[in-house]
């Protein structure tokens, strides 16, 4: 009987359960988007990257070499 009315007043209220459930919920959004907003930058950031490699790949002219000059 003791056991019962311990575990009765442990418990806490419903409406109390209720509110640190959503507070769980909305923080877990916030680091959701906390972390796609980082992956989207560090995404951004490779892809520019990515082209600006591309393009200044494309503008390198390679100079002939001297040996094959010799050969010739």
């Amino acid at each position: 009987m003791l056991s019962l009315q311990r575990k009765k007043s442990e418990t806490k209220p419903a409406s109390k359960q209720f509110k640190l459930d959503w507070n769980v919920v909305f923080k877990d959004l916030s680091f959701l988007g906390s972390v796609s907003l980082a992956h989207f930058m560090v995404r951004r950031v490779l892809r520019r990257r990515r082209k600006e490699r591309a393009a200044r790949l494309k503008r390198i002219r390679l100079v002939p070499d001297a040996q094959h000059k010799e050969d010739e």
